[in-house]
């Protein structure tokens, strides 16, 4: 009865110009939780909430929802996600998404900040372990996000969490009225650096540096037009760029 369920309420988002958009404006939409670890609701305004508990005895496994929905991957390049997180315990994570195609499980990973805002990365090229992409063909029968990855889980206190998801979307490109910047809209250079580096691209509205754990450092002026890292030690941090809406997180290394 529950998968009946949520094959009737898969007809409720939208695919209009090869894009697939749950916006949850009456309920969850087919989105459930995959194991014990989040749970899954709708606030009555619009938003997919996950509520982070402690696991077993403080064990974190699965923070993981899925849908099962039928998407043509020829059609999509891009994910989109518009969200507002609170009690998180890292500033940014890395989360994965998996597509199971013709029973083959695909990945695609990302490290996203995650305090609130709307985040997009390409699919196709995007991977931080060494997994496969989205593939060019293929129908799927399930998509999981974990939301974080599960190696994010350890030393970390999620019970309490919550995410808010106005929105999830999967797009075949990018389009000016979801208001997105990506990836490519932004150069890091030199990186690695060992003193300064400079942002080349769009300008952008606020720059920020986190460390590896996720834990914020300095905010950088937006009207400079290289950036001190000489007095910060060795290793690799995050950049936390923010235009017109939009986060785009880049990494750099300091040797």
């Amino acid at each position: 009865m529950k998968a009946k369920l949520l094959l009737i309420l898969l007809f409720v988002f939208s695919m209009t110009n090869a894009q697939t958009t749950w916006d949850f404006k009456t309920g969850t939409e087919g989105w459930a939780n995959y194991g014990d670890d989040v749970s899954v609701s709708h606030d009555g305004s619009e938003n997919l909430v996950l509520t982070y508990t402690g696991g077993v005895d403080g064990v974190y496994s699965y923070t993981t929802i899925y849908n099962p929905a039928v998407i043509d991957v020829a059609n999509i390049n891009f994910f989109n996600m518009k969200f507002a997180a609170t009690n998180w315990p890292k500033a940014s994570v890395l989360f994965l998404i998996q597509f199971t195609i013709g029973g083959t499980d695909y990945y695609a990973t990302k490290t996203i900040s995650v305090v609130s805002g709307t985040v997009s990365f390409n699919l196709r090229t995007e991977t931080e372990h060494t997994w496969s992409v989205l593939p060019a063909s293929g129908t799927t029968s399930q998509i999981r996000i974990e939301i974080p990855h599960n190696s994010e889980l350890a030393g970390s206190n999620w019970n309490g969490a919550i995410l808010k998801i106005d929105k999830i979307s999967f797009l075949k490109s990018l389009s000016t009225n979801l208001n997105e910047k990506t990836v490519s809209d932004y150069i890091v250079y030199p990186n690695p650096v060992s003193e300064s580096f400079r942002i080349k691209g769009d300008k952008y509205d606020k720059l920020s540096i986190f460390d590896a754990a996720g834990r914020f450092v300095k905010e950088f002026n937006t009207t400079s037009t290289s950036n001190s890292v000489l007095d910060f030690p060795k290793g690799l941090y995050f950049l936390k760029i923010e235009s017109e809406g939009a986060t785009i997180i880049k990494k750099l290394s300091l040797q």
